[in-house]
């Protein structure tokens, strides 16, 4: 199964590094930790638990929630 993929644009670098360090306690609380890309003003999550053979799991969407929620405190829409 392919992981589960969340991209996000902001209006600067700034702004994607606090968001980025913002969720980073998410995924320290839960243990859990995505594969994280950052380009400039841009980041993309995926998803995935390597003990359950790479696949995406209830925790996994949990968390991409949570972070979804997140994205959209700091004034922006999916």
């Amino acid at each position: 199964m392919a992981p589960l993929i969340r991209k996000y644009s902001f209006e600067s670098f700034e702004e994607t590094i606090a968001f980025i360090s913002r969720v980073s306690k998410i995924f320290s609380r839960e243990n859990h930790h995505p594969k994280v890309i950052n380009f400039y003003n841009t980041v993309a999550f995926h998803y995935f638990t390597t003990e359950a053979n790479n696949e995406v799991t209830y925790l996994d969407r949990k968390i991409a929630d949570e972070v979804e929620s997140v994205y959209q405190s700091f004034g922006h829409k999916s």
